[in-house]
């Protein structure tokens, strides 16, 4: 069912124009597949780093597209309406169907594996061998970062300050 709104959503994202709307077919489809991963995966952590990194991708999004265009107005055709009520129908019936009780006792019994697993895989990510890589990781990405602060100029392009 799950895979079935994630194309859905697909499909609706290719009708959009407006930013704003694209950016919210952008969030629900990230939520569902990173609730997809939560659910299949052994490992939850992948699900919550593509979360908080799409996250974080689209408030520099909605900062630059909002900057550029401050006063577009946002309306939706008859198409794009009948889409998304389609599309808030699945996931009633989809929240319906997955009773609460249910969830629980699946996760309860999931919780228990997966600490065990990903316990056993941390630690072989920060073993004495990886260590090396992974500060070589971090130091590589902290040098990114200053070098991206320093290159992007705050006096220039749509996110320019404006002292009037």
């Amino acid at each position: 069912m799950m895979s079935k709104m994630i194309i859905l959503i697909s499909a609706v994202t290719t009708t959009t124009k407006h930013p704003l709307s694209m950016g919210s077919m952008l969030m629900l489809q990230t939520i569902l597949v990173s609730n997809k991963m939560f659910k299949e995966s052994n490992m939850s952590w992948f699900a919550y780093i593509l979360f908080i990194t799409i996250i974080g991708g689209m408030m520099i999004m909605f900062m630059y597209m909002s900057s550029i265009a401050s006063n577009e107005k946002f309306s939706m055709s008859t198409k794009q309406m009948m889409l998304t009520t389609i599309f808030l129908v699945m996931m009633i019936v989809m929240i319906k169907e997955t009773s609460m009780e249910q969830m629980i006792k699946i996760t309860e019994k999931k919780n228990m594996m997966i600490q065990k697993e990903e316990a056993k895989h941390t630690m072989k990510f920060f073993n004495l061998n990886k260590m090396n890589v992974t500060i070589l990781i971090m130091m590589i990405l902290l040098l990114t970062m200053i070098i991206v602060t320093n290159i992007a100029s705050t006096f220039e392009g749509p996110l320019k300050k404006t002292y009037v």
